[in-house]
């Protein structure tokens, strides 16, 4: 069976979880996004690569000449000739829905009535532990093997009533035509979508746009032909005027020409405001493409080929941290550099568009194709080796969206990773105890690593390497020498695409030997920006590594907040499977106010607070924080359930006592964030769980002990009181010398008064000022 034929497999397998409508509207978009559709099908069929996904998305999309995304329209269409697709059931897979079938006729029981016993949690679906329970009360003897093989027969779904219903109708089907031919060991059968939807006036399957002249192209293996917009989700800031913009230019037959990022000395800057314009087109003339095969990369196949590393070279603009970022990720992940593009092919509108999350939203940046030349007529900023569009491109949007190229001098490459991936990001510095154990840690995660050197050392130059200058972190090698033993090597390249280190691991170094050259996979002898270093050396001359950390399948949602200086957030989010789940409040970047002098603008502390709701007012703490920068987040591993995640966010900027700010969610399923009212007793809830398990407590008289925390960088600290006696203790607590500590109601003031009954145990709550704390407690009994 080919990949297109398996993706019509799972595409019919979804019909019977739910109507196509419902599928689209669970992501809250009108129309299904290429992410969504990955996550889709892959949820029904893991062995279905993402590649396969996205060229199947991407043909169907050209083949029913769509801009806005899989329709519901289309989704149906793809599935009318079911037929063509057949299903094979083993003589094991028969003999497990006969006894199914005999059991359940035999009982007589309301498959509704069933269905309702075994939905546990009344969410209207049955789960796949709760889909394999009702199984086992047709099938009491069913084994491990036989309930595996005919999983992989109906998929890992969450089957309504009315589906599942289908489904033994089916089985029902299947097994009465068995009974009139019982020597066959196998059937053959079709998935049929039995479900009719109603088709509500109110609600009008939205119809795709038509667009005439898009050719109905193949998409192959190893070649890859380019619509001009694919993936468009018109839930996307800039979507529909980018959509607006190209039918406009395509029936005027005129030429893009964007006038808010026009090639003019406003778009440069001042520092180059000595340059020129010209179109790409004009440039390159007919050799002009988006993408071009790199044929070094011989370990990739398809769309491997079209974005690689090696197409990067940096011109006068200094945002080496720009180019370092998506050097690491076009290196190990090219097409997510390539999904950015809605465009992805040169068109005759010379209308192009990248996707870019911004400041914590994903948003569409529409550009010409005009770029910054030198005297010579040849680009001036960053390009592609040959004629390719991409680079030249990707940093003209990045320029568009951050004043002008001038301002894109210099930066974060935490900025690029999060604005690329939409992922958390975070900084590990080399002078850390542990940073050789943080590092193998980002490494075995698959993080997107770059690196920056310290600003000034006059003595870099005499090692090859630049002060103050990004670098891509490609890789962590840990290797044994035949002399040195043990060695940790880091694989590294600079953004320019040549100039490397020449100390010891260089091409050059007599350390290598031809075994830890294959180990490495150490290229051809050449400078082309790539080198090796031992992770001492690494430490002695870089500052810190910036850290990202996402997953091609994962999936982001996001909503625009108005925050209180004085006012804590609350979101509850309910999470339907266990998985990975990341939690982030977004700030504008500093880069943003560069030219309001008005401003005084700096990132603002955020304190995050995340729980998981176990009962009526009762929580497991799972994670807090109090940070000062351009995102703040929480989140790892979490298992099913409802959780809670509150925000303070204490402005920075004198005058705001109300702002606006991003929070999203990012993980392995699709999460909708609800803002409910603040449950004021889910902080003393969780942190008296913490002071619980807090092992430092000091006894202040026979059978009472105190335990205190505050920590800064948790934003919450308490004064724990635990009474083991049989008797009753009244205490007051008075901090002298107070600074940076405020008590939460209904405590206020320096001092607090508590009485603790014999078994009892009590929290108090403060806030953290992030400048310090400074305070000495002085505890006494009263009578």
């Amino acid at each position: 069976m080919g990949s297109d034929d398996q993706i019509l497999k799972a595409l019919y397998k979804l019909a019977i979880q739910k109507p196509f409508r419902q599928v689209v509207q669970d992501f809250g978009r009108p129309t299904l996004a290429q992410v969504h559709f990955r996550k889709l099908i892959r949820s029904i069929d893991p062995s279905i690569t993402i590649t396969d996904c996205d060229r199947f998305y991407q043909k169907a999309l050209i083949d029913y000449k769509s801009l806005v995304g899989l329709t519901i329209e289309i989704l149906e269409k793809l599935t009318e000739n079911q037929e063509k697709i057949e299903l094979v059931l083993s003589k094991q897979d028969l003999q497990t829905i006969t006894i199914i079938i005999q059991n359940y006729r035999a009982k007589r029981l309301d498959l509704e009535r069933v269905f309702k016993f075994f939905d546990k949690n009344r969410d209207l679906a049955l789960e796949e532990r709760e889909s394999k329970e009702l199984i086992e009360f047709f099938h009491t003897s069913i084994t491990p093997q036989e309930y595996q093989s005919l999983r992989k027969q109906i998929g890992n779904l969450k089957f309504s009533c009315d589906h599942l219903r289908q489904l033994f109708q089916q089985w029902e089907q299947i097994v009465d035509n068995q009974n009139k031919n019982p020597q066959q060991e196998q059937i053959k059968y079709t998935i049929r979508q039995q479900i009719e939807e109603k088709k509500q006036e109110d609600e009008p399957i939205q119809a795709p746009v038509p667009v005439e002249d898009v050719e109905q192209q193949e998409v192959k293996d190893d070649e890859v032909d380019f619509a001009d917009f694919l993936n468009i989700d018109l839930h996307i800031t800039g979507a529909k005027e980018l959509v607006q913009i190209r039918e406009e230019l395509r029936k005027s037959k005129q030429v893009f020409v964007d006038k808010e990022f026009p090639a003019s000395v406003r778009s440069l800057g001042m520092k180059f405001c000595q340059l020129s314009w010209k179109r790409m087109s004009d440039i390159f003339q007919t050799n002009l493409k988006m993408f071009n095969v790199d044929d070094s990369q011989e370990s990739r196949v398809g769309l491997g080929k079209w974005i690689s590393h090696r197409d990067i070279k940096q011109g006068i603009l200094g945002d080496c941290y720009f180019l370092s970022s998506i050097s690491t990720i076009a290196c190990r992940w090219p097409e997510v550099i390539k999904d950015l593009f809605i465009s992805q092919r040169v068109n005759n509108e010379k209308l192009y568009a990248v996707r870019l999350c911004l400041d914590g939203e994903w948003k569409v940046v529409i550009l010409d194709d005009f770029i910054p030349v030198n005297s010579q007529g040849n680009p001036a900023f960053s390009k592609n080796a040959g004629s390719e569009m991409w680079v030249a491109l990707l940093e003209k949007a990045w320029a568009k969206m951050n004043i002008d190229y001038t301002d894109i001098e210099g930066g974060d490459p935490r900025e690029v990773i999060k604005s690329i991936t939409g992922g958390p990001t975070w900084i590990v510095f080399t002078n850390a105890a542990d940073f050789k154990q943080q590092l193998q840690k980002c490494s075995d995660m698959k993080c997107v690593m770059t690196s920056g050197t310290f600003g000034s050392n006059p003595n870099y130059t005499n090692y090859g390497l630049e002060p103050g200058h990004a670098y891509s972190l490609l890789k962590v090698y840990n290797v044994t020498h035949p002399t040195k033993g043990e060695v940790t090597l880091l694989k590294i390249r600079n953004p320019w695409g040549n100039k490397e280190w020449n100390g010891d691991w260089s091409d050059g170094s007599s350390l290598w030997t031809e075994d830890l050259k294959q180990q490495v996979k150490f290229g051809k002898k050449e400078d082309d920006g790539i080198f090796f270093m031992e992770i001492k050396d690494f430490q002695r001359y870089f500052q810190a590594i910036f850290v990202g950390y996402f997953r091609k399948e994962y999936l982001y949602n996001s909503i625009k907040q108005m925050a209180k200086r004085t006012k804590t957030i609350q979101y509850d989010i309910d999470i339907q499977n266990d998985g990975e789940y990341y939690f982030t409040v977004h700030q504008e970047a500093l880069r943003r106010y560069k030219l309001n002098k008005d401003i005084k603008y700096e990132y603002s502390y955020v304190r995050i607070l995340l729980a998981k709701t176990i009962g009526k007012g009762e929580y497991q703490f799972i994670d807090q924080k109090q940070q000062k920068d351009i995102e703040v987040h929480l989140g790892g591993q979490l298992t099913k359930g409802k959780y809670s995640v509150q925000i303070k966010i204490k402005w920075a900027v004198p005058t705001w006592n109300e702002h606006e700010y991003q929070f999203s969610v990012y993980g392995s399923e699709f999460l909708r964030p609800k803002q409910v009212p603040r449950d004021a007793e889910l902080r003393k809830a969780v942190m008296l769980q913490v002071a619980r398990e807090n092992k430092n407590l000091q006894q202040l008289t026979t059978g009472l002990f105190c335990a205190m925390e505050t920590v800064v960088s948790k934003g919450l600290g308490y004064f724990y009181y635990k009474n083991t006696s049989q008797k009753t203790f009244k205490l007051k607590n008075t901090l002298t010398n107070k600074q940076g500590v405020k008590f939460l109601k209904p405590e206020i003031g320096d001092n607090y008064l508590l009485e603790l009954a014999p078994g009892e145990d009590r929290i108090i709550l403060c806030s953290l000022d992030p400048s310090g704390v400074a305070f000495t407690p002085k505890h006494q009994l009263v009578q």
